[in-house]
């Protein structure tokens, strides 16, 4: 459970998150990860980050590529080193992530050979949601009992449904729906998708694997997804197990206490500069 209603700044968020490797498969290659910065002026710069990646099935070490690819994604967006501004950051966070695992990918060691994986992220600062996503992890807004889905799938299935050759529940069983057009992993010039929303009060943002949203309907997912964040993931971890459980399973909810203050104007390149001088970040 995170929650950082007691923080001094930032946006007061209430989550939880939970993984499960599911009923078939005997090993989980999802990886989870959420950080709230410990100082006040990188919470209320940066905000909270959550990430969640899928270690994609059928490929090599599917647990070391999305592990390697979470760990990247924080430390380089919260780095001393990344810009200011939350877009740039995220995506040289995910640029950076891409490129780590393409070296394991493509280097020496058999045992890592052709690893891919997924990359949904999510970061709550200045009143704003910014996503970046490859793969298909899925992030939806519920706001106002209503479900949104944010984030589109990059698989062969969700092209088709794109190009409007299949119907949208021809997509939701058909055989290529899970064979991937991005991940990371895959080459040095994959393109994640990235977009920025405004953040209401009571917004719950609900990060998940296809292990659940392939399982359950949206109505279930918009029900379940609704009340405290840790009983909820309880709930959906049990309605993706009852329906099957045919893949590992893993999500975030996230429940919106206050968006936060408005993003300040990021300091001069003169400001920055004296910050130095002065022993400042």
């Amino acid at each position: 459970m995170l929650d950082t209603t007691g923080a001094p700044s930032g946006p007061r968020l209430r989550s939880a998150a939970a993984t499960h490797p599911g009923l078939i498969r005997q090993n989980n290659e999802d990886t989870l990860a959420a950080h709230v910065p410990a100082e006040p002026a990188l919470l209320e710069n940066k905000g909270v980050l959550f990430a969640i990646a899928d270690g994609v099935g059928g490929q090599a070490a599917g647990e070391v590529a999305s592990r390697t690819a979470t760990k990247v994604l924080l430390a380089e967006y919260y780095s001393p080193r990344a810009p200011h501004r939350v877009e740039a950051a995220l995506r040289q966070a995910v640029q950076a992530a891409n490129l780590r695992v393409c070296t394991l990918a493509h280097g020496g060691d058999p045992a890592l050979r052709s690893m891919q994986t997924t990359l949904t992220a999510l970061v709550l600062a200045g009143r704003q949601a910014f996503l970046a996503h490859a793969g298909d992890a899925r992030v939806y807004l519920l706001r106002g009992g209503a479900l949104t889905q944010l984030t589109g799938d990059h698989s062969e299935a969700a092209e088709l449904l794109r190009l409007r050759l299949i119907t949208p529940e021809q997509a939701r069983y058909h055989p290529r729906r899970n064979v991937l057009t991005r991940a990371l992993g895959s080459n040095l010039m994959m393109r994640p998708d990235f977009q920025r929303l405004p953040v209401e009060l009571d917004d719950r943002f609900l990060l998940c694997t296809d292990g659940l949203w392939g399982e359950i309907t949206p109505e279930a997912l918009t029900h379940a997804a609704s009340g405290d964040p840790e009983l909820a993931c309880r709930r959906l971890i049990t309605l993706a197990l009852d329906a099957g459980g045919g893949d590992n399973v893993s999500l975030h909810v996230v429940h919106v206490l206050d968006p936060g203050p408005p993003a300040g104007a990021p300091p001069s390149r003169i400001g920055r500069l004296l910050a130095g001088l002065r022993g400042g970040g």
